[in-house]
């Protein structure tokens, strides 16, 4: 049988060979056609290898989702964002609980929480990275674009990052005076307030700009037990920018943000279950899991107490950019962003309080970058960084029994204990805590040797240290000595962890014909190690609670990418097409024991082979259409040890979808003088997603789908828009999250599922 590697390294001179020709043809009959009109589609301007320059000649696969199309799309947050990007999947189980996957390979393999790991994926607001996942999702407010790298970056972003970036680019203040209210209303009792204003305040010299949001939102199901509702939102925050320009070289912003959230997040219910701790808790209660099995799809039985999701983040930040005479340009971007989350769920899924959690990560985070940039307008380019990363997050868990679980058989041989119990209140609690410190110094270097010829290399040299503590409070039982699932109590250990790497990355690019350029490239990209912080059991820190054995190595990847990029038909068309091979090493990912505990380790060899195609065609002035395909088979190497009795070789990685595809159709026209119609619609699709590296079919997640409308009336001023949407228009009823009770502490098996259907109206007020 042929491995991946080789059937890509066959699809790559396939099509880096048959492109060119389609592309070549298809500008060949446009050009012999006759237009009756020319309709082009704007350039796109990014700032990925940080100067300006035209998507289409940038050497990387390349995303971008500008203010506009997030307005027009109504998209608000990153996890909506996800279906505008080839390969890129998110699964969503609470309003800041995102797992992030790109090309196949998840970013965090075991939960935002695990405050001993580091994502691989980098997201970027104006050039400040969140070095931790419970930062990722932001709320789109007052956004000039977001670009999706795929691939290694680290030569071209401070942060260390194997997987991706996500840079997303804030409007900055201006002269110009601009205010825009918008107000949401929708089903679910739906509110979403956002207004934004900017303007000068020292003419020519001093501009500042405030954005500011608040969305509230009923949740959409129903607590059985109270008749509460869950899955709710509640938050707000905003943004304060000034821009100060002294003089035409020198440039200073200054950004200051806050954003607080409090709301209940989903809950799942209760599907099946085994003769385990749940059963016998219940029975102790007087009750049956029979009991609680009738809820439907977005309802469930729970204490509504149990459950909520707290986050504040704040930061502030400055960057200084000063252009010299020669064309130089040096930047230091500073920044220190504080942002802490708190989850609690009711984890039983029935009316009693057999079992809850509470997961908490705070997070203080500063950072230092230096740029220098060369003038664009030379043959040698380059960008060279230092960077600077102080991060301590504390982690604290517990899992706990409120009501107590009773009579739990040993299995012991007669005249030994035949039972033991959980008391009340007991349960395993661990607090954490890691500090990161991380130098680098990269470089990304560019010579033209020609025209139509380019190669690049870039470089990064990487110095990590981590400093660990944690201590755990074991789930201890009324039999002297026994813990539950051997979640032994560990004494405060101290542990630290220090690694160094090279990263890089070459290729050559260049024109293939008038508007048609293609790239290759090869990257190397590294992922520091880190620690399991989640609950331990003996066996899992290797026998020894005064070592315990917590730690993980680093992962590396090497990363094979070529593309093609076409503007074609009088530049109606832009076709975007990349295939990449991933060959990782070591790579960190999360394995789960028949009892529920779950670490982090590395894992074997890993690939991901795959596609990405997106398309953008004005068919006539009316009228466009958008598309993408993505397509990534991960797999594990040889990973027979992955549990005690499964081999795990061949399998999915967990998290991800083989195929993301998308289609959007966007039409607009003026009904008279005064006004303007447009009208969209997209439809999205995720093929099957594993929820872990096992591939049980109990936890696999089916494939689904989601189809979003919008139809709206724009004054021809453009002072004044209304927009009827819906989302989730085709009522898809897929699954978010799904456990097994093989793999549950409880024996319980649960369902948890997306949203369903949200419509309402927009209005809008600019002024300008």
């Amino acid at each position: 049988m042929q491995t991946n590697k080789t059937r890509l390294g066959l699809l790559i001179p396939l099509i880096m060979g048959l492109a060119p020709t389609c592309l070549v043809n298809a500008q060949e009959s446009d050009s012999s056609a006759s237009v009756t009109e020319s309709i082009e589609l704007e350039k796109i301007m990014v700032t990925a290898q940080k100067r300006g320059e035209d998507l289409q000649k940038v050497p990387l696969a390349l995303s971008v989702i500008d203010g506009s199309t997030l307005e027009r799309e109504n998209l608000n947050t990153f996890q909506e964002m996800q279906f505008s990007v080839p390969n890129l999947s998110m699964v969503v189980t609470s309003p800041f609980t995102t797992t992030v996957n790109l090309r196949g390979i998840p970013s965090n393999p075991n939960g935002v929480f695990n405050s001993g790991t580091s994502p691989g994926l980098g997201v970027y607001v104006d050039g400040v990275v969140y070095s931790r996942a419970t930062g990722f999702n932001q709320d789109l407010i007052n956004i000039q674009q977001v670009e999706v790298l795929r691939g290694p970056q680290g030569t071209l972003f401070g942060q260390n990052t194997n997987l991706g970036v996500v840079n997303i680019t804030t409007k900055k203040p201006s002269d110009l005076v601009e205010a825009k209210v918008k107000l949401d209303i929708g089903n679910y009792n739906s509110q979403r307030l956002s207004a934004y204003a900017t303007g000068p305040l020292i003419e020519g010299k001093l501009a500042g700009s405030i954005s500011v949001f608040n969305v509230d939102r009923d949740g959409y199901i129903k607590n059985l037990t109270d008749g509460k509702k869950l899955g709710d939102e509640d938050r707000f925050g905003g943004r304060a920018q000034l821009r100060f320009t002294p003089n035409e070289d020198l440039t200073i912003d200054l950004n200051v943000e806050k954003m607080e959230g409090d709301s209940l997040p989903p809950g799942g219910r209760l599907t099946d279950y085994a003769l385990g701790l749940g059963y016998i808790g219940l029975l102790g209660q007087g009750n049956i899991p029979e009991t609680f099995m009738d809820a439907g799809k977005y309802q469930t039985y729970g204490n509504t107490e149990r459950y909520f999701a707290e986050r504040d983040n704040n930061g502030i930040d400055a960057t200084v950019a000063y252009q010299f005479a020669n064309g130089f340009e040096i930047k230091s971007i500073t920044a220190q962003k504080n942002y802490d989350a708190i989850i609690g769920m009711d984890s039983d899924n029935t009316s009693y309080d057999l079992s809850y959690s509470t997961e908490a990560e705070d997070n203080k985070q500063f950072t230092q970058e230096f740029q220098l940039i060369s003038p664009e307008d030379n043959a040698f380019r380059y960008v060279a960084g230092l960077y600077y990363l102080n991060n301590k997050a504390v982690n604290d868990q517990s899992f706990m029994t409120a009501t107590g679980i009773y009579g739990i058989p040993t299995g012991l041989p007669e005249g030994y204990p035949q039972s033991f119990s959980m008391l009340p209140e007991s349960g395993v609690i661990l607090n954490g805590e890691l500090e990161t410190t991380s130098t680098a110094v990269f470089t990304n270097l560019s010579y033209d040797f020609s025209e139509n010829m380019n190669a690049f290399l870039g470089l990064r040299y990487s110095d990590v240290e981590k400093a660990m503590q944690f201590s755990q409070d074991g789930w201890d039982t009324t039999l002297p000595g026994y813990y539950l699932l051997n979640y032994v109590d560990i004494p405060q250990t101290q542990q630290t962890k220090n690694d160094d790497f090279l990263s890089w990355t070459f290729g050559l690019s260049g024109a293939l014909a008038d508007n048609i350029n293609a790239y290759t490239k090869v990257s190397r990209g590294y992922k520091e190690g880190g620690y399991s912080f989640r609950p331990q059991s003996i066996e899992a820190i290797g026998g020894d609670v005064t070592n315990p054995v917590m730690d993980f190595d680093r992962e590396q990847v090497t990363s094979y990418e070529a593309g093609v990029k076409g503007t074609l038909l009088e530049n109606r068309m832009r076709l975007n097409l990349a295939v990449f091979y991933l060959d990782y090493q070591d790579i960190q990912t999360r394995v789960v024991d028949d009892n529920g505990v779950n670490r982090v380790v590395n894992g074997p060899t890993s690939t991901s082979a795959g596609v990405e195609a997106e398309l953008s065609y004005r068919v006539t002035q009316a009228l466009s259409i958008n598309a993408n395909i993505g397509y990534a088979d991960a797999k594990f190497g040889d990973f027979e040890n992955c549990h005690s009795t499964d081999d795990c070789t061949d399998n999915q990685l967990p998290g991800a979808a083989k195929w993301t595809n998308s289609l959007g159709v966007k039409y607009s026209t003026e009904i008279n003088d005064n006004w303007e119609l447009f009208a969209g619609a997209d439809y999205a699709y995720r093929s099957k997603i594993q929820s872990d590296a096992r591939n049980l079919a109990a936890t696999e997640l089916d494939s689904s789908s989601l189809a979003n409308a919008r139809a709206g009336i724009i004054s021809s001023t453009g002072e004044w828009e209304v927009m009827l949407w819906g989302k989730n228009i085709l009522g898809d009823e897929s699954l978010a999250n799904k456990t097994d009770r093989a793999t549950s502490d409880l024996s319980f098996s649960t369902e948890l599922f997306a949203p369903p259907r949200m419509y309402g109206v927009t209005v809008t007020y600019n002024y300008f």
